[in-house]
């Protein structure tokens, strides 16, 4: 390689065939490169043609040096008569991994493009660099993130926030452009567990096979947008509102019974050491009832309790709610 000053317009700053970060944040590589300039060289594939050279390492590091009106920069150049285009890409792949560990997002691009441009096969792709990404080498993991590479730019966006589980955004890649851009808007408006992530998508394909339409369709009806712009609500607030019109909607009969059940079950007036639960889906009359105590004492009492509300009319309608 060889080493020299390259001025900035030489460069092509469009082309990105070997760049692997998903985000360019340049903020902080500014500030370094006003503190102390540009420490390592970056690493550029010389081109014959006039502002063709190609950026194989130092995406943040040039495009900081552009922003600071800098006009040349320290780089190596690669001449492309030595090295195949796929070489030159795992030169950018191994100076990434050699000081951080890829996102997701970057990890799918990696695979994408060396499936895609260079042409490697699955099984090369799935024994040599699933693990070299820290990724399990199995060919359900190469195909969940050669469809990570697809998803939205503002799914991208949540899921590099950590708003949107991998898992989820996995299940997402696989839809059309046009649903995942309709679904990002309301997931962007709330914030949801993992788990409850993968419940709310679930119920909301459930619906939309019910009612032959779209998940989009679902996400963005009246009730889920209302919850989605109400201001007065946190975005937890909103996810958990969504999951509980979704369910309701998924599971009418189980959500009205689950109504019914908390409202008999407060005019017995419990104490807060016992618990009545009933099946998950009342799939029958039975309850399940539960205390702690800590003393002769308290179990007494515990046990005065449940003897009066035995007596409760309202005990007698917990039992005939399924």
């Amino acid at each position: 390689m060889i080493l020299r000053e390259v001025p900035l317009t030489v460069i092509d700053f469009e082309d990105e065939t070997y760049r692997i970060s998903e985000v360019l944040d340049l903020v902080r590589m500014r500030s370094s490169l006003q503190a102390v300039g540009l420490i390592n060289p970056v690493v550029l594939l010389e081109c014959a043609a006039p502002s063709a050279h190609k950026i194989v390492c130092g995406f943040r590091r040039l495009h900081g040096l552009r922003q600071l009106g800098r006009a040349e920069a320290a780089g190596r150049l690669l001449q492309p008569t030595d090295f195949s285009p796929l070489e030159v890409f795992l030169k950018a792949l191994w100076d990434n991994l050699s000081h951080r560990q890829l996102s997701p997002l970057e990890a799918a691009r990696v695979l994408f493009k060396l499936k895609h441009q260079w042409g490697v096969e699955d099984e090369a792709l799935v024994t040599h660099f699933l693990p070299l990404l820290g990724l399990s080498p199995h060919r359900n993991v190469l195909h969940s993130y050669l469809s990570l590479h697809r998803l939205h730019p503002d799914l991208r966006s949540l899921l590099n926030a950590g708003d949107l589980a991998l898992s989820s955004a996995g299940r997402l890649a696989e839809a059309t452009p046009e649903v995942q851009a309709g679904v990002a808007p309301v997931l962007a408006a709330v914030r949801l567990s993992a788990n409850l992530q993968r419940k709310v998508l679930e119920l909301a394909e459930d619906l939309a096979a019910i009612s032959g339409g779209t998940l989009v369709e679902v996400l963005n009806e009246a009730e889920i947008l209302e919850i989605a712009g109400d201001t007065c609500l946190s975005a937890f607030q909103k996810g958990e509102k969504i999951h509980a019109c979704l369910y309701r909607r998924r599971n009418p009969r189980v959500s009205k019974a689950r109504e019914t059940f908390l409202a008999e079950k407060k005019k017995l007036s419990l104490p807060g050491t016992v618990r009545l639960s009933p099946d998950p889906f009342f799939e029958s009359p039975r309850l399940r009832v539960e205390f702690d105590v800590a003393s002769a004492e308290a179990f007494r009492e515990t046990v005065e309790v449940l003897g009066r509300t035995c007596r409760a009319a309202s005990l007698e309608r917990l039992f005939q709610i399924w």
